[in-house]
């Protein structure tokens, strides 16, 4: 039995590519049912991204595990009628198209909450559904550069640069499932629907950090520093003796004039020591210098005997791993965040499992669970019975006329 917080919510997801799926993902490993709605006949464009094997993609996996496929041509006036009907059983539609797209097919907010005035409809898009950029296509760069994120990413000097990841993607996906929640909480106490929206710009610029304070104090817009922080000394990625590289992250004044007496350059523990703020901002202006200096200590050190030195002394640090090495790691293990999946198609693979750890239930992937994702189309028959008790002769027409793939 599903006991998981969501076990008994459904929902109707028209989200694809990243954004919008990675929002359904969460849902479904808090243990909702999820019901991924897909155009015929390719589905998802992610079905064909790389990596492949035997046709089938791991990047479609990774967003959409555990949930069904329905195979639905919305283009078709019996495929918006289906849809609009089944959103009569669900509790939230979830959808990450340009604003504006689902309302001129006739299924917007507004025509499926005169349907299911319960109805929880959420959105992800670039820019939001109104404003002077609404209309604009936007993907995960685009979202990093107009959100500010580009602008502070990198090295001075070097152009713009957006981060590994699709972190424009990723957040706006965390804030739909947070939004999601809200209304469902929201919902239980008065029994209304509610449209939650949430816009990847907005999503990137939420998380500046104290960029956008200080802009609007000091009119200074803080430019990309790589990878130090003036709020501390040595902060930087310094290379070991055997070609690692730690992070090291020191915020505290006394363990600044320790390290650099460890290191034998008391003068510049003696020149730049102190916890006020004139201190503070000597190490600041100075920073790239003392980094330089404690970077010729790390390359005469393995990264080991670094971070043992660091941990001893309370200082945050630690070695920068690859994936591969995070899929073995010790800890991520521990936290059962790395999943083994028996995939009939990817073979035998690893995932990440959901970071929420509750104390009382399990989310996310349990142990011995293999949690498969669903060929397009796989679960139409199933779900259109179900909902609305479909006979085969009408499913049968609906294939037939392209409406249904399953």
């Amino acid at each position: 039995m599903n006991t998981k917080p969501l076990a008994d919510v459904k929902v109707l997801d028209l989200t694809w590519v990243y954004a919008g799926p990675f929002a359904s993902l969460l849902l479904s490993d808090l243990g909702a049912e999820v019901v991924k709605v897909e155009g015929p006949p390719f589905g998802d464009i992610t079905r064909i991204v790389p990596p492949l094997k035997n046709g089938k993609s791991g990047y479609y996996y990774m967003l959409n595990r555990g949930k069904k496929s329905v195979a639905l041509d919305l283009k078709k006036e019996d495929g918006r009628k289906i849809f609009l009907e089944l959103t009569r059983h669900f509790d939230i539609v979830t959808e990450n198209f340009k604003a504006g797209v689902l309302d001129k097919l006739g299924l917007g907010y507004d025509q499926v909450k005169a349907v299911n005035p319960k109805i929880i409809y959420a959105s992800i898009n670039g820019f939001g559904s109104s404003g002077p950029y609404a209309n604009m296509p936007c993907v995960d760069p685009v979202a990093q550069a107009m959100g500010g994120l580009m602008s502070l990413t990198g090295f001075p000097g070097q152009p713009p640069l957006k981060t590994g990841p699709a972190v424009a993607d990723s957040l706006s996906g965390m804030y739909l499932a947070l939004g999601i929640l809200a209304a469902l909480r929201q919902r239980d106490k008065n029994g209304i629907g509610e449209r939650v929206e949430v816009a990847m710009m907005d999503s990137v610029f939420s998380v500046l950090e104290e960029s956008v304070v200080r802009a609007s104090m000091t009119g200074d817009a803080l430019p990309a520093r790589g990878n130090t922080d003036p709020i501390g000394a040595p902060w930087d990625a310094f290379k070991t003796k055997d070609q690692r590289w730690i992070m090291i992250c020191n915020i505290n004044a006394d363990r600044f004039c320790d390290l650099y007496t460890l290191i034998g350059r008391e003068d510049i523990s003696n020149e730049y020591k102190g916890r006020d703020e004139g201190a503070v901002q000597r190490r600041a202006d100075d920073l790239p210098k003392l980094n330089r200096i404690f970077s010729e200590w790390t390359k005469k050190n393995d990264a080991a005997e670094i971070q043992r030195i660091m941990l001893e002394m309370s200082i945050p640090s630690g070695v920068v791993k690859d994936v591969n090495e995070l899929l073995e790691d010790p800890q991520l293990k521990h936290r059962k965040m790395v999943v083994d999946v028996e995939h009939p198609n990817l073979g035998k693979i690893k995932t990440f499992n959901m970071p929420i750890k509750l104390f009382g239930t399990t989310v996310g992937i349990e142990e011995n669970m293999n949690v498969l994702d669903s060929d397009l189309g796989k679960n139409s028959k199933d779900i259109l019975e179900r909902f609305l008790s479909l006979s085969d002769e009408e499913l049968e027409r609906l294939r037939r006329d392209g409406v249904v793939w399953a």
